[in-house]
């Protein structure tokens, strides 16, 4: 299959046909926080989440164990994760959702629960990820006063 030919420059066209979903275009970057601490070069922010005390031993030991399979796609659906999570607190592993930080659960369901015409209510006071997911799937973000 031939594409056909271009009439117009690149610059003169929208990129590739396609439109960004409503609210996608209204996502500003995400500009981190910044500290700074007369005499020290590079203090930590707890705010970012940030820990004062570096890694947990246990943490670098489980690292440590599995860095020769790093390479390899993790299970995706975190089974062992959820098993494990399921056993200690008595909950069923098909009702637990994993993902790979807040921001990935709060997009997922920000995408299945939100969209054009629905509001998403958070606080002033809370991360810069509400507005984002809200604006992604086109809802509109609204900050509880």
């Amino acid at each position: 299959m031939s594409t056909p030919p271009r009439s117009q420059p690149p610059s003169k066209r929208e990129p590739l046909g396609l439109t960004p979903r409503p609210g996608v275009l209204e996502i500003e970057a995400y500009v981190g926080g910044k500290s700074k601490i007369a005499g020290l070069e590079k203090p930590i922010k707890l705010s970012s989440n940030e820990g004062a005390l570096g890694p947990s031993p246990r943490a670098l030991e489980a690292y440590r164990k599995v860095a020769g399979e790093m390479h390899r796609y993790p299970d995706g659906g975190s089974v062992a994760l959820r098993e494990a999570i399921g056993a200690r607190f008595g909950f069923d592993p098909a009702r637990i959702v994993c993902g790979a930080g807040s921001d990935e659960l709060l997009g997922l369901l920000a995408r299945a629960y939100a969209g054009p015409g629905d509001e998403v209510l958070y606080t002033e006071h809370g991360f810069l990820i509400y507005p984002i997911v809200a604006h992604s799937v086109g809802a509109t973000p609204v900050v509880a006063g």
